[in-house]
């Protein structure tokens, strides 16, 4: 049975998981953004804005963040293809989760 000061400090908790939730999506897409340079859709801007950073699930201990994007030729970022070419590939997302999970001191 909770008491008055579990109720609140449960509460409370939870307010800060989904704010904390919130700022690591903002910071994810952001970063997973940034990895992206001309050549790898940034000039059209059509893989750049595909790329989302949702909360997929809050619990009381954990919330769960997802970076995805849409755009079909992010996989051939992702394995190097350029044309008819090979480059590096780019791990826009692995690279961009690197950066936000160091920012929250990971």
């Amino acid at each position: 049975m909770d008491t008055g000061i579990d109720a609140i400090i449960k509460v409370y908790a939870q307010e800060a998981i989904e704010e904390t939730a919130k700022d690591v999506s903002l910071d994810l897409e952001e970063n997973i953004k940034n990895e992206l340079y001309p050549g790898h859709g940034y000039d059209t801007g059509e893989l750049q804005s595909s790329i989302r950073a949702n909360i997929q699930t809050i619990t009381d201990t954990y919330a769960l963040v997802t970076g995805t994007y849409t755009a079909p030729h992010g996989d051939y970022v992702l394995a190097g293809i350029r044309g008819k070419g090979r480059v590096a590939p780019i791990d826009f997302l692995g690279d961009g989760l690197e950066k936000t999970v160091a920012m929250y001191g990971g």
